[in-house]
C-alpha cells in the first residue's frame, strides 16, 4: 500500500456526505473516484478500479446497491458503507464480496468542517489490513473512534436516534393537534423551552426521508419504542390520578438512572442557555 497511491471509490460521492469524505481522503494523498447515477464513471467501473470502496447512498437503497456492486470488488480491496444502520448492510457486504469489509457510521452531518472531535462508529467485519489504514486516517483527523459490532451499534442507535427522534416528532405533532400558536409560546417562554423547541425545529428542517429510514429500518427500534410508550402511559396515569407519591417515585427512578451525568448535564445546558440569552440581546 505504501508503494502506490491508494484509490478510493465513493459510490454516491456527489452527495454531501460523499463529498465530505472525498475531501478527507484527498487530504490524505488518495486518488478519489466519484460515481453516482449522474456521473460519467459508472458505479461498477468505479468499484473495479478502487482499493477502498465506500457506499454512501440513502439507507433505503443501501442493501440493493451493495448487492449489485459488491461482487465486482477486488479480493485485495476493502468494502465499506456509511449508513446509520449496520446489521443488514454488513451482512450483505460479507455475503456478496470476497474482500475485506468494514461497516462505518459517521455520527455527524456533512455540514461539519472536519473530522476533529467527530465520532465515527466502526464495525470491523473481515480482515485487518485496511482497518489499520482506515483508522490511521481517522486518527490523523482527530476523530473519535468507537469500535463495536453491528448488533451493538443498531441497539445503541435505537436509543440515540430511534427513541429521541420519535419523542421529538411526538412533541411537534402534539402541539399541532392542540392547535397552539408556536410563535406565541415563545413569548411566554424561558430560554430552556426555546432550546428544547429549537432542537425540535432543527430535526424538522432536515430531509424527512432520512428520518423515516432511521425510524422504520432499524429492527431494534420496536422494542425501544414499546418501552417508551409504556413509560409514557405510566406517567400519564400517575398525572391523571393526581398521585404525587407515585410521581415522586417515577421522578426519583429517572434521576437515579442518570446518576453523575445530572451534574454534567446542568453545566452543559447552563452554558447553552447563557449563549441563547446572548444571542437574543
Amino acid at each position: 500500500m505504501k508503494n502506490k497511491k491508494t484509490t478510493v471509490g465513493i459510490i454516491g460521492g456527489t452527495g454531501q456526505m460523499g463529498q465530505f469524505f472525498r475531501k478527507v481522503f484527498e487530504q490524505n494523498g488518495c486518488e478519489v473516484l466519484v460515481s453516482s447515477r449522474n456521473t460519467e464513471l459508472k458505479p461498477v467501473d468505479c468499484v473495479k478500479k478502487s482499493d477502498v470502496i465506500i457506499i454512501s447512498v440513502p439507507i433505503s437503497v443501501t442493501v440493493e446497491t451493495i448487492k449489485s456492486l459488491a461482487p465486482y470488488a477486488k479480493k485485495d480491496a476493502v468494502l465499506c458503507d456509511l449508513t446509520s444502520i449496520k446489521k443488514e448492510p454488513c451482512s450483505v457486504m460479507l455475503r456478496h464480496s470476497k474482500c475485506e469489509v468494514i461497516g462505518m457510521h459517521p455520527v455527524f452531518g456533512p455540514g461539519v468542517d472536519s473530522l476533529k472531535g467527530q465520532t465515527i462508529v466502526v464495525c470491523p467485519q473481515r480482515g485487518d489490513k485496511w482497518l489499520k489504514w482506515m483508522l490511521n486516517i481517522f486518527q490523523k483527523g482527530s476523530a473519535k473512534i468507537k469500535i463495536t459490532t453491528p448488533e451493538k451499534h443498531d441497539k445503541m442507535m435505537a436509543i440515540i436516534q430511534g427513541l429521541n427522534h420519535f419523542s421529538t416528532l411526538n412533541v411537534a405533532h402534539a402541539m399541532k393537534n392542540i392547535g397552539i400558536d408556536l410563535k406565541e409560546t415563545l413569548e411566554f417562554t424561558s430560554p430552556i423551552y426555546k432550546l428544547r423547541i429549537a432542537m425540535v425545529g432543527r430535526i424538522l428542517n432536515q430531509d424527512p426521508n432520512l428520518y423515516a429510514s432511521l425510524e422504520i429500518d432499524n429492527s431494534e427500534n420496536n422494542e425501544v419504542l414499546k418501552a417508551y410508550m409504556e413509560s409514557s402511559e405510566k406517567l400519564f396515569e400517575i398525572i391523571k390520578s393526581k398521585d404525587k407519591e407515585k410521581f415522586l417515585k417515577y421522578f426519583t427512578e429517572c434521576s437515579e438512572f442518570f446518576g453523575d451525568f445530572r451534574e454534567e448535564s446542568e453545566k452543559i445546558s447552563n452554558h447553552l442557555l447563557n449563549e441563547i440569552v446572548k444571542i437574543e440581546k
